[in-house]
């Protein structure tokens, strides 16, 4: 292998302009060159001063197959240099003779004649997992590099790749080379809506490279009592890419939210059952709880009433009712019904007799005043912690011990979030992505921004609506991303929904996505081209087992691949007149049996018949273009709800 020098001299004694022909100074920290350009101080070489000012080599990622590549070395005449390249995973050393790597210590010793020196690298392919090349440029003593310039990821970690220069004799680079990666072309239902069987399609390609046309075929079938018609032919934007985010625990609360927007429906049998005197643990009557109560339900009831038979003054605590106490009130519920009662927090202290109660602290309270009661769990936040406390289907627990009567009426109201933490992807996610449907979320549900609002004069020519607080789709928390290999492998942070989720949400994995060649290049970095997409469906066929004349019920050997007034048949004895008369009968139905058609049929035992219009078995087909891989394989899924259905119109 032969390395060479390239000429182009220059003076290293050029006088540093701080203003230029047109009077413009110079920013601080560079001069101008004789031709008008701008150049680093650092960079100039001044008197007898050595310099390596430029190491030329690509440092992209290198395919699984290996490549050589061309490197210059640029700075000042006899710049005496060496250049070490080490394989991370085996430790071995570059030849520069042999071009091959090798165990021993191997290294290129040179000096630059000219301005540059160049020469090659060459990589070979990757055996196993993913390597690294650690490339070392060092500067012999007399000759040094040029101010080093740091450059940082966004986690603070050295970016030695985009740094320049070098405070020291060493400059270090990376090159990474990776496994062959796969694209896999598949179908995909959201929510089941046309469940089916995947025949996948894939192709192999290298990181970050580009792959010519290439044609792919996959199919989607559907179960043997089940079948499909077409809806639409494909296009590139019904291919859907998403990542998968797992939720936090815990909720964040926005400015202005309501967190519980709507009480459960009222169930049958919601009444404590029971008194609870002490403790969280409640009974009631429902007899299957986990149907109608999530844990994080907010627990409130309703206030009673009753009056007061005979005064009292401010000196007792005693207090009659005209009804049972019992059925009006429990331990710790407020008392309110006067100005006294009123203005302070007065409670239920104990239930003394059948009509008696005393209260916390002594009032005056007149004869025949209506008091309310209301417990402590809707002055005191009070949730439910555990559905079917020890396995009873009709018990639940508080997050706090609270008293109630027999018979008291609950009512549960599920917590509600706009935004939610997320363990990675806020630097994927964008507003409008949708959260496909399916798990513990609501349904329908697409990222968004928040604004909290109130509306003035409602449904006047006058009405306004005030926008109080904002939040945006996405933020990160303050957390910084990690960073491996130069890419953004984790970025935790916050999502904003446009819909309120429940408190079940935390902890899932979300499937968060968009639509198109677009977002597949922007959520999975793989830059794709599709071309000739087509959806077809493989028709079905059958034969008759028996003779039929003139009649309209066809016995045949199997049924399947029909939906009932969509599918057609033709066939040897078909009546051409009728134009393949349709299926009223027999669609949903594998195996021998009936079929009835449209129009009576006059036909011969064991004739071939085919199904038109629909069928079980759909294949797209396509071309796609890798205009640049990504950094991992991936999957590109078609949305088949798009383009099939298993019903009639």
């Amino acid at each position: 292998m032969s390395y060479h020098n390239t000429s182009n001299n220059t003076s290293n004694n050029t006088a540093q302009r701080t203003v230029n022909a047109q009077g413009q100074v110079a920013p601080p920290g560079y001069h101008y060159m004789p031709d008008g350009t701008l150049m680093l101080d650092s960079e100039m070489v001044l008197g007898d001063e050595i310099l390596i000012t430029d190491f030329d080599l690509d440092l992209s990622n290198l395919p699984a197959t290996g490549e050589p590549r061309r490197f210059s070395i640029h700075g000042s005449k006899g710049a005496e240099f060496i250049l070490e390249i080490k394989d991370n995973t085996t430790g071995y050393y570059y030849n520069f003779v042999t071009n091959v790597f090798q165990v021993n210590l191997s290294r290129l010793e040179e000096q630059i004649s000219s301005n540059s020196y160049d020469g090659v690298i060459t990589f070979p392919a990757v055996t196993g997992d993913d390597d690294q090349y650690d490339v070392y440029l060092y500067a012999k003593p007399g000759t040094r590099h040029v101010t080093y310039r740091e450059v940082r990821f966004g986690d603070g970690s050295l970016d030695i790749n985009n740094s320049t220069g070098s405070n020291s004799l060493m400059m270090q680079k990376v090159i990474y080379q990776y496994a062959a990666i796969t694209l896999t072309l598949s179908g995909y239902t959201i929510s089941a809506a046309v469940p089916g069987t995947n025949g996948a399609a894939t192709i192999s390609t290298n990181v970050g490279k580009s792959k010519d046309k290439t044609a792919f075929s996959l199919t989607w079938t559907a179960a043997v009592d089940a079948a499909y018609r077409v809806l639409k032919q494909p296009v590139a934007y019904d291919v859907l890419a998403f990542v998968q985010p797992v939720v936090g625990e815990n909720p964040i609360d926005l400015p202005g939210e309501n967190i519980y927007p709507t009480a459960t429906a009222a169930f049958t049998g919601d009444d404590v059952n029971g008194a609870i005197t002490s403790g969280a643990v409640v009974r009631m009557d429902n007899t299957d709880l986990s149907a109608v109560i999530k844990i994080g339900d907010k627990i409130t009831s309703p206030v009673t009433t009753d009056t007061v038979n005979g005064a009292r003054d401010a000196s007792a605590v005693a207090v009659t009712m005209d009804s049972a106490v019992a059925t009006k009130m429990a331990v710790g519920d407020q008392v309110t019904g006067n100005a006294a009662l009123d203005a302070g927090v007065f409670t239920v202290a104990s239930l003394d007799s059948t009509n008696v109660f005393s209260i916390s602290s002594a009032v005056a309270i007149a004869d025949g005043v209506t008091l309310t009661f209301s417990s402590k769990i809707n002055r005191s936040l009070t949730t439910v912690t555990v559905v079917e406390t020890s396995g009873t289907a009709t018990d639940f627990t508080m997050s706090q011990a609270i008293q109630f009567r027999d018979n008291q009426p609950l009512t549960f109201t599920p917590r509600m979030n706009y935004s939610w933490p997320i363990n990675k992807f806020a630097d994927i996610l964008k507003e409008g992505m949708i959260v496909l449907a399916g798990g513990a979320g609501t349904a329908d549900t697409s990222i968004g921004a928040y604004e909290d609002t109130v509306t003035l004069f409602a449904s006047t020519k006058q009405e306004q609506v005030i926008i109080k607080n904002t939040l945006p789709a996405l933020g990160t928390l303050a957390k910084k991303p990690t960073v491996v290999k130069g890419l953004v492998t984790v970025q935790e942070g916050q999502v904003v929904f446009d819909k309120q989720q429940p408190l079940a949400l935390a902890g899932t994995t979300l499937k968060v996505g968009g639509y198109g060649e677009s977002e597949i290049l922007r959520i999975y970095g793989w830059e794709v081209k599709f071309t000739d997409l087509a959806i077809a469906l493989t028709a079905p066929t059958t034969t008759t087992t028996e003779a039929t004349s003139a009649h309209a019920t066809i016995a045949v050997a199997d049924r399947e691949g029909i939906i009932n007034t969509v599918s057609t048949v033709s066939g040897i004895g078909i009546n051409p007149a009728l134009a393949d008369p349709t299926l009223t009968t027999g669609g949903g139905l594998d195996g021998a049996g009936d079929w009835v058609m449209s129009a009576v049929q006059t036909l011969e035992s064991g004739i071939t018949l085919t199904v038109g219009n629909t069928g079980r078995i759909a294949t797209v087909t396509g071309n796609i273009e890798i205009v640049k891989a990504g950094t991992a394989s991936q999957t590109l899924r078609f949305d088949m709800g798009k383009l099939l259905s298993t019903s009639a119109p």
